[in-house]
């Protein structure tokens, strides 16, 4: 475990009717975030606000004494690596008194949540009745808006940067290197990056959430445990509109990401692939002597192994 660089997470979520990251639409008109694909259109959530889900998956599951920072009304935080959850995990961009603008990285990547089934054959558009205030005695009125609301299956990925979690880059001026200095911990070190693989199990805090309730926790999800930083693993799930998987990619990819992979988990429930298809992936991870498990069980057994064992 100590020669790991980095954790790659994808996923695969299946959602009813919602719109989960709106556009830019007119004031009457709630349209879905959409991006074209060979002259096509296709649902998105931006992976601005898949940072804000998970950031705030693990702000509502903080133990006593766990310290998460809010930005002030300038937009800026605390820039406390060693006491903030928050500026660890997700970075800033912030001014520290004596110190000046500081900028820190993200350890932590999210992708946009990627609609795999074209926008246009699985929307509708609802109706929403805005009510405006009136004075005693007045006429109840109110605006019809209309809401775009659809159905898909998203793709969406998370990179942890093992090197970087709760510590700094010391740039050596003189040598022009740079050097990783922890500034916590090794067992707050792994906390945190707990927190984040078990975030991504309590996603809840999305848009909208009053009137189109939304479960967006994977229905299948891999992770690896890798000895060196890459991004490979977030091309391992390929559907075409029928929902067929792209079987050969996914045994190539997953062929590639095991030689540099410490541990790798595999979760999903049944119905989200065809029968086929999820024989074949179970039959795939059985020959690495992986054993495929719901995705609550493949993201609780990869926050456990990160956990110090006693010597």
């Amino acid at each position: 475990m100590n020669d790991l660089k980095g954790i790659n997470i994808v996923w695969l979520s299946e959602t009813d009717l919602t719109n989960l990251n709106a556009g830019e639409g007119e004031s009457n008109y709630i349209d879905v975030k959409k991006y074209k694909k060979d002259g096509t259109e296709y649902p998105y959530v931006s992976g601005q606000a898949m940072r804000f889900y998970l950031r705030e998956a693990i702000r509502r599951n903080l133990s006593e004494g766990e310290y998460m920072c809010v930005p002030d009304d300038k937009g800026e935080t605390c820039g406390d690596i060693s006491k903030c959850i928050n500026c660890d995990l997700f970075g800033f961009m912030t001014t520290i008194k004596g110190k000046g603008a500081i900028t820190r990285v993200s350890p932590v990547k999210v992708s946009p949540a990627m609609g795999l089934f074209s926008f246009d054959e699985n929307s509708n558009v609802d109706f929403l009745t805005r009510r405006h205030r009136v004075t005693e005695g007045s006429k109840m009125e109110g605006d019809i808006v209309n809401v775009e609301v659809g159905t898909n299956i998203y793709k969406d990925g998370i990179s942890i940067d093992l090197l970087r979690v709760g510590s700094e880059e010391i740039i050596d001026g003189d040598n022009r290197t740079v050097k990783i200095e922890p500034k916590i911990d090794k067992n707050l070190i792994n906390s945190r990056i707990q927190k984040v693989i078990e975030g991504i199990g309590f996603l809840s805090d999305y848009s909208k959430q009053a009137r189109l309730l939304t479960d967006f926790t994977p229905d299948a999800i891999a992770i690896s445990f890798q000895s060196r930083y890459s991004h490979r693993l977030q091309k391992l799930f390929e559907l075409n509109e029928e929902g067929k998987l792209n079987t050969e990619r996914f045994k190539q990819i997953l062929d590639e990401v095991d030689e540099y992979s410490d541990q790798i988990f595999f979760g999903i429930i049944s119905g989200l692939l065809n029968k086929e298809d999820e024989k074949f992936v179970k039959d795939v991870f059985k020959e690495k002597g992986i054993e495929v498990k719901t995705p609550k069980e493949a993201l609780d057994d990869a926050a456990l192994s990160l956990t110090t064992k006693p010597e």
